[in-house]
């Protein structure tokens, strides 16, 4: 996930970033030309002794701030008064945000609370800023007698003066200290929600014929106690037991365990969430969160997405039925009961049964061609072809000079122009599961992309972490195929914030829409569906041999399977998370209202009383936002069908997209990076063939 400010929270602020995935474990609950080049400065590294105070930091960025304040009048330029704003965020930011970062990936318990208390501050510090009426008047002035301001610096003045007043700069000095006073609560819930998921270190304890369907080399990556197989409740694990476990009971088991992730206590403090934010929309005149939410986003209301939802509705629901059906009847037969019912934990199980059955695909099997070294050197080839560029790994080179690398897991890697030669940007990837780490896969910003005051370049930096199955001893990391998906979904992500050539950090790369910002990693995910592309991406593990063609055409055939009880997962996700956030005083029962949003969008029975929602970490940092998923999806799906008209590796259409939209980033408005690229008004069409919703 990324935050509508990635310069000032990038949700290293608010623990969450990027997933960058789609939460979709289907369970009860649940042309570069930089001016300088000017190689990346290495990230601070961690200061013992800060005790996660920022003091230092605060009062440097506040001097800085008064001295844009009391700049004479005669004096003022954009650089020392509308970029200084932009330069002194992008300062401050720059030297707390690795120990915020720590807080998302350090094994140390103590090192990541000492994140989430600079997570705290650092919010506090920019809530103050933009509540900072002598400021807010002095940009004001100037921006009064630049009436001639041009592009990013017109952009940047525009976005800066609606910022503040979305802050509260225009309430009294009262109203401006409660709304601090909620902002602060605000941070410190949403961190607790946040570490209540990622430190949950709760495991399903199983006998081994409770396991049984499990495959042998699955089970040597499940912990032990004694005679009994410890099953973490993480994704990489339990996605296992779900699509291969013989033992109905087990997956039900498991699927409620997994949804209960951060326990009631985080349902306690949801709720408390939901008053806060709806205290925060009536102080700053918005009928509801959801309301102050989308008004800078391309849906621009509730109601638009309201009406996204209701049209999208009964369409899903038509292929949701023949799902289910096709699924249902699989159970059947299997069990030898007509009369057997189906159950949300059953989809991956049986899908996978008519997926061998039907499709001669058995997705254990191929899990084996994608070993993760090749997967990744693939992702490189065919992102290198495409863009024009080129990586390098520097991964022993930083831990000589000991830049940040947080674990042994962790890689570093810098992008260049493949013409030109120009590094554009660097970043990590951190790709296993570990206790206390974040729990999806996010693409963490930890550096954006900014024109500095001496006019050098300031290079971007990213963090790519994902939670793959890790290798064992006999074996190498092998990733299913949709993992691979996931791959490429955040390296989509990535090169968004690397190939950027935005000035201001405010409009760097990913900064923009919310509900624009997964478009670009979702069309990238469309290549791993590509012979071509598969055969550079997979390498079987034993054989060396490449995938299958004739497994190809039958994952090809089965690639709509499902897709209609997939995408209504979406739905109730984010109509749970619309439906949380337009009530206008707050006081939401959410146990309830997740079952009736459940009842209203899903194909299977609702279990009254889960609590689902205690673990959906995108309820903190991306809530009223989720529907953005689907709603990038229209325009992911549209922009990738110049290349299925164009060819899917041809440069020329892929340079344009780099040029058009990659680069640009929110320098414009979503709408017109979409329009430029296509060249004309988007349109839903590919989206719907894509789910198999043809009409």
């Amino acid at each position: 996930m990324i935050t509508p400010k990635p310069l000032l929270v990038s949700l290293v602020l608010v623990g969450l970033l990027l997933p960058a995935c789609i939460f979709n474990v289907d369970v009860t609950g649940a042309a570069i030309e930089p001016h300088v080049q000017h190689d990346p400065e290495p990230l601070p590294a961690v200061r013992p002794e800060s005790g996660g105070l920022i003091a230092g930091e605060v009062a440097r960025a506040n001097a800085t701030i008064q001295a844009i304040v009391e700049l004479p009048d005669d004096q003022r330029t954009i650089a020392n008064t509308l970029t200084a704003v932009d330069d002194v965020q992008w300062d401050f930011i720059q030297s707390v945000r690795m120990e915020g970062f720590l807080a998302a990936v350090s094994t140390d318990a103590a090192v990541r609370e000492r994140g989430r208390r600079i997570q705290v501050e650092t919010s506090a510090w920019f809530d103050k800023l933009y509540q900072n009426v002598d400021l807010y008047h002095t940009v004001q002035a100037f921006c009064e007698g630049q009436p001639d301001l041009q592009g990013e610096d017109a952009r940047y003045r525009d976005v800066l003066l609606r910022d503040f007043k979305r802050k509260g700069v225009d309430l009294n000095a009262a109203q401006r200290a409660e709304l601090l006073e909620i902002e602060n609560q605000l941070q410190e819930l949403g961190i607790e929600f946040r570490s209540n998921i990622d430190d949950d270190e709760t495991s399903v304890l199983l006998t081994a014929e409770e396991c049984r369907g499990v495959s042998e080399s699955a089970l040597t990556r499940v912990p032990r106690k004694g005679p009994l197989y410890s099953v973490p409740l993480v994704g990489s694990a339990v996605s296992d037991f779900f699509a291969y476990c013989e033992v109905e009971e087990t997956r039900c088991k498991l699927s409620i365990a997994y949804s209960k992730r951060g326990g009631t206590r985080n349902v306690a403090v949801l709720e408390e969430l939901l008053l806060l934010r709806s205290k925060k929309a009536q102080l700053l005149g918005y009928p509801t969160i959801a309301h102050y939410q989308t008004e800078t986003r391309m849906a621009g209301s509730p109601q638009r997405v309201a009406e996204f939802y209701a049209d999208l509705k009964p369409k899903l629901r038509r292929k949701a039925e023949q799902d289910l059906a096709e699924v249902r009847a699989a159970k059947r037969e299997h069990l030898g009961d007509p009369e057997a019912e189906f159950h949300a934990w059953d989809n991956s199980f049986y899908r996978n049964r008519l997926m061998r059955s039907k499709y001669a695909v058995d997705n254990e099997a191929v899990r084996g061609y994608f070993p993760i070294e090749r997967v990744t050197e693939g992702i490189f080839a065919v992102t290198q072809d495409l863009f024009g560029i080129r990586f390098t790994e520097i991964s022993d080179q930083a831990r000589e000079q000991g830049r940040p690398m947080w674990h042994p897991d962790v890689h570093l890697y810098q992008v260049h122009d493949a013409e030109s030669g120009d590094l554009l940007g660097e970043f990590y990837t951190d790709l296993h599961p570990r206790p206390g780490k974040y729990t999806h896969a996010a693409q963490f910003p930890l550096r954006s992309r900014k024109r500095l005051p001496d006019g050098t370049i300031a290079k971007p930096l990213v963090a790519l972490v994902c939670n793959f199955t890790k290798p064992t001893a006999d074996q190498p990391a092998l990733l299913r195929h949709r993992e691979v998906e996931t791959y490429f979904h955040e390296f989509g992500h990535c090169l968004h914030s690397i190939l950027t050539t935005a000035e201001y950090a405010e409009f760097a790369g990913s900064a923009v829409a919310r509900d624009f910002v997964e478009a670009p990693s979702q069309m990238l995910e469309n290549w791993i569906w590509d012979a071509g592309v598969l055969a550079r991406l997979s390498s079987h593990h034993e054989t060396g041999e490449s995938l299958p063609e004739e497994t190809l055409k039958g994952m090809l055939a089965a690639k709509n399977m499902g897709s209609g009880i997939s995408a209504e997962a979406q739905v109730f996700l984010g109509m749970m998370d619309m439906a949380f956030h337009t009530d206008a005083d707050g006081e939401v029962d959410t146990t309830a209202v997740r079952a009736e949003v459940y009842r209203d969008t899903r194909i299977f029975p609702v279990i009254e009383g889960l609590t689902s929602q205690g673990s959906f970490g995108h309820l903190v940092g991306y809530h009223a936002s989720y529907y953005g998923y689907l709603w990038s999806l229209v325009y992911a799906q549209d922009m990738f069908s110049r290349f299925e008209k164009e060819g899917i590796m041809n440069k020329d259409t892929a340079r344009e997209y780099r040029r058009l939209v990659l680069a640009r980033g929110g320098t414009v408005e979503a709408l017109d990076l979409v329009r430029d690229f296509l060249g004309r008004e988007p349109n839903a069409d590919a989206f719907l063939r894509e789910l198999g919703l043809e009409e």
